[in-house]
This record gives structure tokens, C-alpha cells and sequence, in this order.
């Protein structure tokens, strides 16, 4: 879904670019959530003050993992 920069980091046009592919991923969520019964705007507000968070994290040194999806633990808990 997202493809690796073209551009190198710290080059012009690289903010450009990574603006491009983020709008498409988002504009790509936004529509997968409408059609699951999201209204866009509540979902892009939920999107907004997530990616805040992550950024405000990644700050501080403090990036949070991503959540693991839920077919993704293990049956026996005491693992």
C-alpha cells in the first residue's frame, strides 16, 4: 500500500512526497471506515488526535507501539 521514498531524506521535494502517499493512505482509511459505518468527519477527528499523540510520543523518545490485531495473540494466555 505504501511504497518506499523516492526522494532522499533531507532532499527538496521529499516532504512533498510523503505528503502525497500519506493523503492516500488516509483518504484510502477514510473510505474503508465510511463504509463500515464511520461518519468521515469523526473519523478523520479520531485520526487528527491519534497521529498528535504518536507524534508528541515519538518527541519525548517515547514512540508507542503499534496494537497487535486481535487474531494475533496467542490462544494460551499464559504465554
Amino acid at each position: 500500500m505504501i511504497d518506499p521514498p523516492v526522494i532522499g531524506s533531507g532532499q527538496l521535494g521529499r516532504k512533498d512526497e510523503a505528503e502525497q502517499i500519506a493523503d492516500y493512505a488516509v483518504q484510502s482509511l477514510v473510505e474503508e471506515a465510511h463504509l463500515a459505518g464511520w461518519q468521515r468527519s469523526e473519523f478523520l477527528a479520531a485520526i487528527l488526535e491519534s497521529a498528535s499523540a504518536r507524534l508528541s510520543a515519538i518527541a519525548v523518545g517515547n514512540e508507542p507501539e503499534l496494537p497487535r490485531p486481535a487474531n494475533d495473540w496467542p490462544s494460551d494466555p499464559s504465554r
